[in-house]
Protein backbone atom coordinates (compact mmCIF):
# COMPACT_ATOMS: atom_id res chain seq x y z
CA UNK A 1 0.00 0.00 0.00
CA UNK A 2 1.08 3.48 -0.57
CA UNK A 3 0.28 6.34 1.52
CA UNK A 4 -0.78 9.84 0.51
CA UNK A 5 2.94 10.85 1.74
CA UNK A 6 4.07 8.21 -0.75
CA UNK A 7 2.38 9.74 -3.37
CA UNK A 8 3.42 12.72 -2.45
CA UNK A 9 7.04 11.87 -2.88
CA UNK A 10 6.53 9.81 -6.15
CA UNK A 11 4.73 13.30 -7.43
CA UNK A 12 7.77 15.41 -6.31
CA UNK A 13 9.98 12.56 -7.96
CA UNK A 14 7.85 12.60 -11.59
CA UNK A 15 7.83 16.54 -11.85
CA UNK A 16 11.95 16.38 -11.46
CA UNK A 17 12.18 14.63 -14.58
CA UNK A 18 10.81 17.44 -16.93
CA UNK A 19 11.01 20.42 -14.54
CA UNK A 20 13.45 22.47 -16.33
CA UNK A 21 12.92 21.61 -20.09
CA UNK A 22 9.56 24.42 -20.38
CA UNK A 23 11.50 27.06 -19.34
CA UNK A 24 14.35 26.34 -21.92
CA UNK A 25 11.70 25.94 -24.52
CA UNK A 26 9.98 29.07 -23.72
CA UNK A 27 12.85 31.14 -23.67
CA UNK A 28 13.97 29.57 -26.72
CA UNK A 29 11.08 30.91 -28.76
CA UNK A 30 11.05 34.18 -27.05
CA UNK A 31 14.97 34.59 -28.25
CA UNK A 32 13.91 33.58 -31.96
CA UNK A 33 10.82 35.90 -32.08
CA UNK A 34 12.97 38.49 -30.78
CA UNK A 35 15.97 37.53 -33.59
CA UNK A 36 13.62 37.66 -36.31
CA UNK A 37 13.80 41.80 -36.36
CA UNK A 38 11.50 44.50 -36.79
CA UNK A 39 12.27 44.67 -40.52
CA UNK A 40 11.21 41.44 -41.28
CA UNK A 41 8.41 41.10 -38.91
CA UNK A 42 7.03 44.74 -40.65
CA UNK A 43 7.05 42.97 -43.86
CA UNK A 44 6.69 39.41 -42.87
CA UNK A 45 9.70 38.16 -44.05
CA UNK A 46 9.11 34.18 -44.90
CA UNK A 47 12.90 33.36 -45.50
CA UNK A 48 13.99 34.81 -41.99
CA UNK A 49 11.03 33.60 -40.11
CA UNK A 50 11.91 30.23 -41.35
CA UNK A 51 15.41 30.24 -40.66
CA UNK A 52 14.77 31.11 -36.93
CA UNK A 53 12.10 28.01 -37.41
CA UNK A 54 14.58 25.58 -38.24
CA UNK A 55 17.52 26.54 -35.88
CA UNK A 56 14.54 26.76 -33.39
CA UNK A 57 13.42 23.45 -33.79
CA UNK A 58 16.98 21.43 -33.85
CA UNK A 59 17.88 23.36 -31.09
CA UNK A 60 14.14 22.08 -29.01
CA UNK A 61 14.68 18.57 -30.33
CA UNK A 62 18.57 18.75 -28.68
CA UNK A 63 17.15 20.17 -25.00
CA UNK A 64 14.17 17.11 -25.44
CA UNK A 65 16.76 14.56 -26.36
CA UNK A 66 19.08 15.64 -23.45
CA UNK A 67 16.10 15.38 -20.88
CA UNK A 68 14.87 11.96 -22.51
CA UNK A 69 18.32 10.65 -22.06
CA UNK A 70 18.55 11.31 -18.55
CA UNK A 71 14.53 10.51 -17.26
CA UNK A 72 15.43 6.97 -17.92
CA UNK A 73 16.75 5.63 -15.23
CA UNK A 74 14.42 8.36 -12.92
CA UNK A 75 11.55 6.49 -14.09
CA UNK A 76 12.69 2.98 -13.17
CA UNK A 77 13.79 4.03 -10.33
CA UNK A 78 10.64 5.81 -9.20
CA UNK A 79 8.57 2.43 -10.21
CA UNK A 80 11.37 0.01 -8.22
CA UNK A 81 10.89 2.24 -5.25
CA UNK A 82 6.87 2.23 -5.17
CA UNK A 83 6.80 -1.57 -5.57
CA UNK A 84 8.76 -2.61 -2.93
CA UNK A 85 7.51 -0.27 -1.18
CA UNK A 86 3.70 -1.32 -1.92
CA UNK A 87 4.74 -5.44 -1.35
CA UNK A 88 6.57 -4.57 1.62
CA UNK A 89 3.25 -3.24 3.70
CA UNK A 90 1.20 -5.67 2.21
CA UNK A 91 3.20 -8.54 2.98
CA UNK A 92 3.71 -7.60 6.59
CA UNK A 93 -0.11 -8.28 6.85
CA UNK A 94 -0.37 -11.18 5.29
CA UNK A 95 2.99 -13.00 7.44
CA UNK A 96 0.72 -11.43 10.53
CA UNK A 97 -2.48 -13.51 8.90
CA UNK A 98 0.18 -16.57 8.97
CA UNK A 99 0.74 -16.66 5.40
CA UNK A 100 4.61 -17.04 3.35
CA UNK A 101 4.59 -14.48 0.80
CA UNK A 102 7.84 -14.46 -1.33
CA UNK A 103 10.14 -11.92 -1.84
CA UNK A 104 9.62 -9.15 -4.48
CA UNK A 105 13.45 -10.42 -5.94
CA UNK A 106 12.16 -13.93 -6.04
CA UNK A 107 8.95 -13.31 -8.43
CA UNK A 108 10.26 -12.70 -12.35
CA UNK A 109 6.75 -11.73 -13.18
CA UNK A 110 6.51 -8.95 -10.87
CA UNK A 111 10.34 -7.63 -11.49
CA UNK A 112 9.24 -7.94 -15.36
CA UNK A 113 6.05 -6.11 -14.69
CA UNK A 114 8.01 -3.13 -12.93
CA UNK A 115 10.61 -3.06 -15.52
CA UNK A 116 8.27 -3.31 -18.65
CA UNK A 117 5.53 -0.50 -17.59
CA UNK A 118 8.70 1.71 -16.26
CA UNK A 119 9.99 1.56 -20.22
CA UNK A 120 6.47 1.74 -21.24
CA UNK A 121 5.84 4.94 -19.00
CA UNK A 122 9.40 6.41 -20.00
CA UNK A 123 8.27 6.10 -24.22
CA UNK A 124 5.38 7.21 -23.94
CA UNK A 125 6.66 10.69 -22.00
CA UNK A 126 9.27 10.58 -24.49
CA UNK A 127 6.79 10.61 -27.17
CA UNK A 128 4.36 12.91 -26.20
CA UNK A 129 7.64 15.31 -25.00
CA UNK A 130 8.86 15.48 -28.41
CA UNK A 131 5.57 16.63 -29.82
CA UNK A 132 6.64 20.05 -27.98
CA UNK A 133 8.76 20.28 -30.83
CA UNK A 134 6.50 20.67 -33.33
CA UNK A 135 4.14 22.53 -31.29
CA UNK A 136 6.82 25.62 -30.24
CA UNK A 137 7.08 26.15 -34.24
CA UNK A 138 3.08 26.73 -34.53
CA UNK A 139 3.42 29.07 -31.90
CA UNK A 140 6.20 30.40 -33.15
CA UNK A 141 5.04 31.36 -36.01
CA UNK A 142 1.72 32.95 -34.80
CA UNK A 143 3.36 34.77 -32.49
CA UNK A 144 5.48 36.65 -35.72
CA UNK A 145 1.99 36.51 -37.90
CA UNK A 146 0.41 38.74 -35.14
CA UNK A 147 2.95 40.75 -34.51
CA UNK A 148 2.87 41.70 -37.87
CA UNK A 149 -0.41 42.59 -38.19
CA UNK A 150 0.05 44.29 -34.87
CA UNK A 151 3.69 46.23 -36.13
CA UNK A 152 2.49 46.94 -39.48
CA UNK A 153 -1.34 48.49 -39.16
CA UNK A 154 0.50 50.45 -36.24
CA UNK A 155 -1.95 48.81 -33.66
CA UNK A 156 1.43 48.23 -31.82
CA UNK A 157 5.20 48.97 -31.40
CA UNK A 158 7.80 46.28 -32.36
CA UNK A 159 8.14 45.59 -28.39
CA UNK A 160 4.56 45.71 -27.26
CA UNK A 161 4.02 42.85 -29.94
CA UNK A 162 6.46 40.66 -28.67
CA UNK A 163 5.74 41.45 -25.20
CA UNK A 164 2.33 40.43 -25.79
CA UNK A 165 3.36 36.97 -27.79
CA UNK A 166 5.20 36.56 -24.26
CA UNK A 167 2.47 36.92 -22.28
CA UNK A 168 0.39 34.81 -24.21
CA UNK A 169 3.28 32.12 -23.87
CA UNK A 170 3.10 32.31 -20.67
CA UNK A 171 -0.15 31.44 -20.49
CA UNK A 172 0.46 28.73 -22.77
CA UNK A 173 3.33 27.19 -21.48
CA UNK A 174 5.55 24.80 -23.82
CA UNK A 175 2.73 22.10 -24.59
CA UNK A 176 2.64 18.47 -25.54
CA UNK A 177 -0.28 17.45 -28.12
CA UNK A 178 -1.66 13.88 -27.30
CA UNK A 179 -3.08 11.91 -30.84
CA UNK A 180 -6.52 13.01 -30.01
CA UNK A 181 -5.16 16.50 -30.69
CA UNK A 182 -5.85 17.69 -26.72
CA UNK A 183 -3.01 19.75 -25.14
CA UNK A 184 -1.58 19.83 -22.26
CA UNK A 185 1.94 21.60 -20.29
CA UNK A 186 4.58 19.95 -19.72
CA UNK A 187 4.48 19.54 -15.95
CA UNK A 188 1.02 18.16 -16.54
CA UNK A 189 1.48 15.52 -18.73
CA UNK A 190 4.40 14.37 -16.54
CA UNK A 191 2.89 14.45 -13.52
CA UNK A 192 -0.55 12.75 -14.67
CA UNK A 193 1.44 9.67 -16.61
CA UNK A 194 3.92 8.75 -13.99
CA UNK A 195 1.76 9.17 -10.78
CA UNK A 196 -1.48 7.45 -12.84
CA UNK A 197 1.13 4.66 -14.17
CA UNK A 198 2.24 3.67 -11.01
CA UNK A 199 -0.56 3.76 -8.93
CA UNK A 200 -1.94 0.99 -11.83
CA UNK A 201 1.02 -1.05 -11.56
CA UNK A 202 1.60 -1.53 -7.78
CA UNK A 203 -2.28 -2.17 -8.08
CA UNK A 204 -1.45 -5.39 -10.16
CA UNK A 205 1.13 -5.92 -8.30
CA UNK A 206 -1.27 -6.13 -5.12
CA UNK A 207 -3.67 -8.00 -6.96
CA UNK A 208 -1.36 -10.84 -8.18
CA UNK A 209 -0.18 -10.76 -4.46
CA UNK A 210 -3.51 -11.68 -3.18
CA UNK A 211 -4.24 -14.51 -5.68
CA UNK A 212 -1.22 -15.93 -4.95
CA UNK A 213 -2.73 -15.62 -0.68
CA UNK A 214 -5.99 -16.33 -2.01
CA UNK A 215 -7.39 -13.33 -0.38
CA UNK A 216 -10.31 -11.42 -1.06
CA UNK A 217 -10.92 -8.28 0.86
CA UNK A 218 -8.95 -5.27 0.78
CA UNK A 219 -9.23 -2.05 2.64
CA UNK A 220 -9.27 1.11 0.94
CA UNK A 221 -7.58 4.12 2.38
CA UNK A 222 -8.72 7.76 3.05
CA UNK A 223 -7.90 11.52 2.97
CA UNK A 224 -9.56 14.40 3.35
CA UNK A 225 -10.10 16.91 0.68
CA UNK A 226 -11.12 13.64 -1.50
CA UNK A 227 -12.48 14.30 -4.89
CA UNK A 228 -16.28 13.94 -3.77
CA UNK A 229 -17.15 10.61 -5.67
CA UNK A 230 -13.93 9.10 -4.28
CA UNK A 231 -15.30 10.47 -0.60
CA UNK A 232 -18.08 8.09 -1.08
CA UNK A 233 -16.29 5.12 -1.01
CA UNK A 234 -12.86 5.94 0.60
CA UNK A 235 -11.91 3.84 4.01
CA UNK A 236 -14.37 1.48 3.14
CA UNK A 237 -13.97 -2.84 2.30
CA UNK A 238 -13.77 -4.30 -1.20
CA UNK A 239 -14.78 -7.86 -1.98
CA UNK A 240 -12.46 -8.58 -5.16
CA UNK A 241 -14.70 -11.80 -6.02
CA UNK A 242 -18.23 -9.27 -4.87
CA UNK A 243 -19.09 -10.93 -1.95
CA UNK A 244 -22.63 -9.64 -0.27
CA UNK A 245 -22.24 -6.51 2.19
CA UNK A 246 -19.18 -5.04 0.85
CA UNK A 247 -18.18 -2.65 -1.92
CA UNK A 248 -17.45 -4.47 -5.18
CA UNK A 249 -14.73 -3.33 -7.76
CA UNK A 250 -17.72 -1.89 -9.95
CA UNK A 251 -18.76 0.53 -6.66
CA UNK A 252 -15.27 1.97 -6.84
CA UNK A 253 -14.67 2.34 -10.63
CA UNK A 254 -11.69 0.08 -10.43
CA UNK A 255 -10.20 0.40 -14.16
CA UNK A 256 -12.25 3.26 -15.24
CA UNK A 257 -10.36 6.45 -15.64
CA UNK A 258 -12.00 8.56 -13.22
CA UNK A 259 -12.28 5.88 -10.34
CA UNK A 260 -9.83 4.09 -7.88
CA UNK A 261 -6.77 4.05 -8.97
CA UNK A 262 -7.79 5.93 -12.12
CA UNK A 263 -6.19 9.83 -13.64
CA UNK A 264 -4.42 11.23 -10.50
CA UNK A 265 -5.92 9.09 -8.01
CA UNK A 266 -3.89 9.12 -4.55
CA UNK A 267 -5.86 6.45 -2.66
CA UNK A 268 -4.59 3.03 -2.31
CA UNK A 269 -5.61 -0.02 -0.85
CA UNK A 270 -4.55 -3.09 1.66
CA UNK A 271 -5.58 -6.52 2.80
CA UNK A 272 -7.98 -6.83 5.36
CA UNK A 273 -8.89 -9.59 7.68
CA UNK A 274 -12.26 -10.01 7.88
CA UNK A 275 -13.76 -9.04 11.47
CA UNK A 276 -10.89 -6.68 12.18
CA UNK A 277 -10.91 -3.29 13.45
CA UNK A 278 -11.23 -0.89 10.30
CA UNK A 279 -8.17 2.01 10.10
CA UNK A 280 -10.99 4.84 9.83
CA UNK A 281 -14.71 4.46 11.80
CA UNK A 282 -17.44 5.80 9.51
CA UNK A 283 -17.61 8.95 11.65
CA UNK A 284 -14.12 9.49 10.84
CA UNK A 285 -15.18 9.11 6.78
CA UNK A 286 -17.93 11.69 7.23
CA UNK A 287 -15.92 13.96 8.94
CA UNK A 288 -13.57 13.87 5.99
CA UNK A 289 -16.26 13.82 3.49
CA UNK A 290 -17.89 16.83 5.20
CA UNK A 291 -14.71 19.16 6.24
CA UNK A 292 -14.39 22.75 5.81
CA UNK A 293 -11.87 25.14 6.06
CA UNK A 294 -12.04 29.29 6.21
CA UNK A 295 -10.83 31.70 4.30
CA UNK A 296 -11.91 35.32 4.52
CA UNK A 297 -14.35 34.55 7.14
CA UNK A 298 -15.87 31.84 4.37
CA UNK A 299 -16.23 28.27 5.22
CA UNK A 300 -15.47 26.28 1.73
CA UNK A 301 -15.23 22.72 1.41
CA UNK A 302 -12.13 21.33 1.94
CA UNK A 303 -11.86 19.91 -1.97
CA UNK A 304 -13.37 23.28 -3.30
CA UNK A 305 -10.07 25.04 -1.18
CA UNK A 306 -7.60 22.69 -3.27
CA UNK A 307 -8.61 23.47 -6.27
CA UNK A 308 -8.59 27.21 -5.75
CA UNK A 309 -5.13 26.23 -4.13
CA UNK A 310 -4.31 24.41 -7.74
CA UNK A 311 -5.34 27.99 -9.56
CA UNK A 312 -2.92 30.20 -7.53
CA UNK A 313 -0.13 27.84 -8.20
CA UNK A 314 -0.70 27.25 -11.88
CA UNK A 315 -0.97 31.21 -11.92
CA UNK A 316 2.65 31.81 -10.10
CA UNK A 317 4.02 29.37 -12.99
CA UNK A 318 2.75 31.38 -15.23
CA UNK A 319 4.62 34.22 -13.87
CA UNK A 320 7.63 32.74 -13.97
CA UNK A 321 7.20 30.76 -17.60
CA UNK A 322 6.62 34.86 -18.99
CA UNK A 323 9.55 35.94 -16.74
CA UNK A 324 11.60 33.07 -18.66
CA UNK A 325 10.34 34.56 -21.69
CA UNK A 326 11.22 38.05 -21.02
CA UNK A 327 15.05 36.84 -19.84
CA UNK A 328 14.85 34.86 -23.71
CA UNK A 329 14.35 38.39 -25.10
CA UNK A 330 16.71 40.06 -23.50
CA UNK A 331 19.31 37.25 -24.34
CA UNK A 332 18.82 38.33 -28.19
CA UNK A 333 21.09 40.93 -29.65
CA UNK A 334 18.30 42.57 -31.89
CA UNK A 335 19.09 46.63 -31.82
CA UNK A 336 15.34 46.66 -32.71
CA UNK A 337 14.35 45.68 -28.95
CA UNK A 338 13.59 48.57 -27.07
CA UNK A 339 15.51 46.76 -23.53
CA UNK A 340 14.13 49.47 -21.42
CA UNK A 341 10.59 48.20 -21.76
CA UNK A 342 11.82 44.91 -21.44
CA UNK A 343 13.17 45.23 -18.54
CA UNK A 344 10.24 47.41 -17.16
CA UNK A 345 8.06 44.35 -17.62
CA UNK A 346 10.52 42.39 -16.33
CA UNK A 347 10.40 44.03 -12.90
CA UNK A 348 7.04 44.17 -13.76
CA UNK A 349 6.02 40.54 -13.63
CA UNK A 350 8.88 39.53 -11.15
CA UNK A 351 6.63 42.45 -8.53
CA UNK A 352 3.57 40.42 -9.43
CA UNK A 353 5.08 37.19 -8.97
CA UNK A 354 6.04 38.05 -5.65
CA UNK A 355 2.55 39.45 -4.68
CA UNK A 356 0.98 36.25 -6.20
CA UNK A 357 3.32 34.02 -3.99
CA UNK A 358 1.78 36.43 -0.94
CA UNK A 359 -1.73 35.35 -1.61
CA UNK A 360 -0.84 32.02 -2.14
CA UNK A 361 0.86 31.91 1.95
CA UNK A 362 -1.93 34.25 3.12
CA UNK A 363 -4.38 31.74 1.96
CA UNK A 364 -2.56 28.56 2.95
CA UNK A 365 -2.46 29.91 6.43
CA UNK A 366 -6.37 30.95 6.48
CA UNK A 367 -6.98 27.36 5.56
CA UNK A 368 -4.19 25.48 7.26
CA UNK A 369 -3.48 23.89 3.49
CA UNK A 370 -0.23 22.43 2.80
CA UNK A 371 2.26 24.24 0.49
CA UNK A 372 3.16 22.12 -2.99
CA UNK A 373 6.57 23.22 -4.04
CA UNK A 374 6.55 20.94 -6.95
CA UNK A 375 3.83 23.02 -8.68
CA UNK A 376 5.09 26.24 -8.02
CA UNK A 377 8.53 25.38 -8.30
CA UNK A 378 10.42 26.24 -11.87
CA UNK A 379 13.60 25.64 -12.93
CA UNK A 380 16.96 23.82 -12.09
CA UNK A 381 16.51 21.50 -9.41
CA UNK A 382 19.79 21.48 -7.83
CA UNK A 383 18.77 25.23 -6.44
CA UNK A 384 15.86 23.58 -4.53
CA UNK A 385 18.48 21.18 -3.10
CA UNK A 386 20.74 23.46 -2.39
CA UNK A 387 17.68 25.50 -0.69
CA UNK A 388 16.80 22.14 1.53
CA UNK A 389 20.70 21.83 2.52
CA UNK A 390 20.07 25.52 3.74
CA UNK A 391 17.15 25.43 5.85
CA UNK A 392 18.14 22.22 7.50
CA UNK A 393 21.35 24.14 8.46
CA UNK A 394 19.83 26.92 9.72
CA UNK A 395 17.13 25.11 11.68
CA UNK A 396 19.84 23.00 13.35
CA UNK A 397 21.80 25.91 14.80
CA UNK A 398 18.20 27.54 16.05
CA UNK A 399 17.28 24.71 17.96
CA UNK A 400 20.68 23.45 18.66
CA UNK A 401 19.83 19.96 17.46
CA UNK A 402 23.22 19.65 15.47
CA UNK A 403 23.20 15.78 15.98
CA UNK A 404 20.54 15.26 15.09
CA UNK A 405 19.07 13.86 11.72
CA UNK A 406 16.44 16.25 9.83
CA UNK A 407 15.23 15.49 7.03
CA UNK A 408 11.99 17.76 5.14
CA UNK A 409 11.21 14.96 2.69
CA UNK A 410 10.69 11.74 4.80
CA UNK A 411 8.42 8.70 4.90
CA UNK A 412 6.14 8.07 8.34
CA UNK A 413 5.36 4.58 9.95
CA UNK A 414 3.17 2.85 7.84
CA UNK A 415 1.51 1.49 10.98
CA UNK A 416 1.80 4.33 13.16
CA UNK A 417 -2.20 3.92 13.71
CA UNK A 418 -1.62 1.03 15.77
CA UNK A 419 0.93 2.91 17.84
CA UNK A 420 0.53 2.67 21.64
CA UNK A 421 -0.91 6.27 22.61
CA UNK A 422 0.90 7.28 26.53
CA UNK A 423 -2.22 9.25 27.05
CA UNK A 424 -1.51 9.08 30.92
CA UNK A 425 1.76 11.53 30.53
CA UNK A 426 0.65 13.49 27.38
CA UNK A 427 -2.95 13.93 29.41
CA UNK A 428 -2.95 13.45 32.81
CA UNK A 429 0.89 14.43 33.95
CA UNK A 430 1.55 17.11 31.17
CA UNK A 431 -2.43 18.41 30.69
CA UNK A 432 -0.98 18.61 26.61
CA UNK A 433 -5.40 18.26 25.92
CA UNK A 434 -4.14 16.06 22.77
CA UNK A 435 -5.84 13.25 21.57
CA UNK A 436 -4.15 10.08 19.85
CA UNK A 437 -6.15 11.36 16.61
CA UNK A 438 -5.13 15.16 16.41
CA UNK A 439 -0.98 13.17 17.65
CA UNK A 440 -1.65 10.97 14.29
CA UNK A 441 -2.43 14.37 12.27
CA UNK A 442 0.36 16.50 13.50
CA UNK A 443 2.12 13.33 12.00
CA UNK A 444 0.24 13.41 9.07
CA UNK A 445 0.51 17.25 7.85
CA UNK A 446 4.20 17.53 9.66
CA UNK A 447 6.73 19.72 7.36
CA UNK A 448 9.74 18.32 9.25
CA UNK A 449 10.71 15.08 11.28
CA UNK A 450 13.93 14.78 13.53
CA UNK A 451 15.57 11.49 14.41
CA UNK A 452 17.36 11.63 17.75
CA UNK A 453 18.58 8.14 20.02
CA UNK A 454 20.06 6.63 17.26
CA UNK A 455 17.35 6.49 15.61
CA UNK A 456 14.90 5.21 18.03
CA UNK A 457 12.91 8.91 19.15
CA UNK A 458 11.41 10.52 15.74
CA UNK A 459 9.80 13.99 16.41
CA UNK A 460 7.40 15.53 14.09
CA UNK A 461 6.38 19.46 13.45
CA UNK A 462 3.74 20.38 11.91
CA UNK A 463 1.69 24.22 11.81
CA UNK A 464 -0.80 22.49 14.26
CA UNK A 465 1.41 20.72 16.61
CA UNK A 466 4.28 18.10 17.34
CA UNK A 467 4.16 14.46 18.17
CA UNK A 468 7.38 12.48 19.44
CA UNK A 469 7.33 8.92 18.83
CA UNK A 470 9.23 5.75 20.20
CA UNK A 471 9.64 3.40 16.93
CA UNK A 472 11.20 0.54 19.28
CA UNK A 473 8.05 0.23 21.41
CA UNK A 474 6.35 1.84 19.33
CA UNK A 475 4.30 4.51 21.28
CA UNK A 476 2.98 8.33 20.84
CA UNK A 477 5.50 9.31 23.74
CA UNK A 478 4.26 12.99 24.21
CA UNK A 479 1.97 15.12 22.14
CA UNK A 480 1.62 18.73 22.58
CA UNK A 481 -0.80 21.80 20.64
CA UNK A 482 1.48 24.75 18.90
CA UNK A 483 0.45 26.86 21.51
CA UNK A 484 3.06 25.08 23.76
CA UNK A 485 5.54 25.96 21.21
CA UNK A 486 8.51 27.81 22.97
CA UNK A 487 10.37 30.44 21.11
CA UNK A 488 13.16 28.52 19.09
CA UNK A 489 10.31 26.22 18.15
CA UNK A 490 8.62 29.09 16.66
CA UNK A 491 11.51 30.42 14.86
CA UNK A 492 11.74 26.80 13.01
CA UNK A 493 8.58 26.67 11.82
CA UNK A 494 8.84 30.39 10.82
CA UNK A 495 11.36 29.17 8.48
CA UNK A 496 9.49 25.88 7.31
CA UNK A 497 6.72 27.92 6.46
CA UNK A 498 8.73 30.49 4.48
CA UNK A 499 10.20 27.20 2.44
CA UNK A 500 9.38 28.24 -1.29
Amino acid sequence: MLTPKDFEKIEKQAEKIYSQLELEIIKEIAERIANVGYANTVVLNDIKIAQEMGIMYQDIINLIAKHNEASVSQIQEIFDTAGAQTLKFDDKIYKEAGLTPLPLKQSPSMIHLLSATAKKTHNNLSNLVMTTATASQIEFYNAMNKAYMEVSTGVKSYSEAILDSIKEMGEKGAYITYPSGQHRSIESAVRMNVLTSINQTCGKLQELRADEMNWDLMELTAHSGARPEHAEWQGKIVSRSGQKDYLSLDDIGYGEATGFKGVNCRHDWMPYYKGSTRTYTNQELNEFKNEKVSYNGKNINKYEATQIQRKMEKQIRNDKKEIAGLQGILKSKNADIETDIIKRELNDKEFKLNIDKTTLEDFLNQTQLKKDNMRIFTGKQVTKVNEDDIIIKEIKQITGRTNAKVELVYNIPKNINEYKFDDDHINTEREHGVTKKEAINFINNSKIKMTVWQGRYENYYSSEGATYIDTKDKKIRTAFKKEEYDENTDKMMEVLNGRT
